[in-house]
């Protein structure tokens, strides 16, 4: 519950409180003493019902938009994917990725590959799975590597193997540093081996 859905169902129950309470003691305690002859500026018992009215519609309303509030931000994200949905959203990637070209993202702490990945394996959720590096058989360049990634869930994790060569079709001249990848990816459940 948000702190303003919190706030609204306080804001409700003060206004049932005061729904509630003795309109007619509450006016003689605080409105009579601004008055010459307080008796005469009484409200009427209609007065004092309309005021009652007021109070309880505005707790009706208060606790209208916590639950509104409420509503929405459950249903603006749900918690998190499980098992099931993020091996199938890592099977995407791997199906993705494998027979592609592609150029690595050079950072090399989180893997050639990561910030190709994550993108893909988005949804809906608060907290959407990210692929970690946990593995790789060496540097990308200039031969190629193997790098293993885990994609976690609350329920489990899956592992995305990624192999790169370079690409036999280069814009650059023989012997430069490789720019384009040839990719094979495979998806398994369950943390990444060797």
């Amino acid at each position: 519950m948000t702190g303003f859905a919190v706030f609204m169902v306080i804001f409700g129950v003060a206004f049932i409180a005061l729904g509630l309470a003795d309109h007619r003691a509450i006016w003689w305690r605080f409105q009579a003493r601004r008055h010459a002859d307080p008796a005469a500026a009484e409200p009427s018992d209609a007065g004092f019902l309309v005021q009652r009215l007021f109070c309880f519609a505005a707790a009706g309303l208060a606790f209208y938009g916590s639950w509104t509030n409420f509503q929405l931000n459950d249903r603006d994200r749900p918690d998190g994917a499980g098992q099931a949905e993020v091996l199938e959203r890592t099977v995407a990637v791997a199906e993705w990725m494998d027979g592609s070209r592609m150029s690595p993202v050079f950072d090399p702490d989180d893997g050639s590959w990561n910030e190709r990945m994550d993108p893909q394996l988005d949804g809906p959720e608060k907290d959407d799975p990210t692929a970690s590096l946990v593995w790789r058989s060496g540097e990308l360049e200039p031969k190629g590597n193997v790098e293993h990634y885990e994609v976690s869930s609350p329920d489990g994790t899956t592992c995305l193997k990624v192999t790169a060569g370079p690409s036999p079709e280069q814009p650059v001249p023989e012997g430069m540093t490789p720019i384009y990848f040839d990719l094979r990816a495979d998806a398994s459940e369950g943390p990444c081996t060797k």
